[in-house]
């Protein structure tokens, strides 16, 4: 009887919160970690190899949130939007905007995103995104099948973001 109550128990208990528990007691166990390790790449370049930074906020799919050292194993996809990153406690952000993609924390508080495109904000030319919003807007309105208005979407929803990116430097 008391096994089959802990199962069931067991069962009750959201699988995150097992999970948070699991996490923070290995972490307790281990030596915390004093700096979280930046690997930021795109195909064609990296912006970050094993650099130590201090914190990076990223644009999660289920909104912006931020990584630090010691932060709990995690892999999420990323929306258009920007990432800002700490290099120094109390330094600038370094913003950079990306078309989507990938990031995962590990246990060793190594951050890794991966993105198609990405770009620092200050090299955005704000002319250049309304010619690309007033462009894919166009498309959407005219687009004649699921195929080409969903292309357009995407674009759409792409300098949307970069509109909120350049307005908010």
């Amino acid at each position: 009887m008391a096994l089959r109550l802990a199962r069931l128990t067991s069962l009750r208990t959201p699988a995150w919160s097992r999970m948070l528990h699991a996490t923070g007691a290995r972490l307790a166990d281990g030596q915390p970690a004093t700096a979280l390790t930046l690997n930021f790449t795109l195909p064609s370049k990296a912006f970050y190899v094993k650099a130590p930074v201090e914190m990076v906020m990223l644009p999660g799919s289920d909104g912006e949130f931020g990584v630090m050292p010691n932060h709990v194993p995690t892999i999420t996809t990323l929306k258009p939007g920007v990432v800002s990153v700490q290099e120094v406690a109390g330094g600038e952000l370094k913003k950079y905007f990306i078309s989507g993609g990938f990031a995962s924390v590990n246990s060793d508080s190594t951050l890794n995103i991966s993105t198609l495109e990405a770009a620092e904000l200050r090299d955005i030319d704000p002319e250049a995104v309304k010619m690309g919003l007033a462009q894919y807007s166009s498309a959407y309105a005219s687009a004649t099948d699921d195929l080409l208005k969903s292309e357009a979407e995407i674009g759409v929803e792409v300098y949307q973001s970069l509109t909120y990116a350049i307005s908010e430097k």
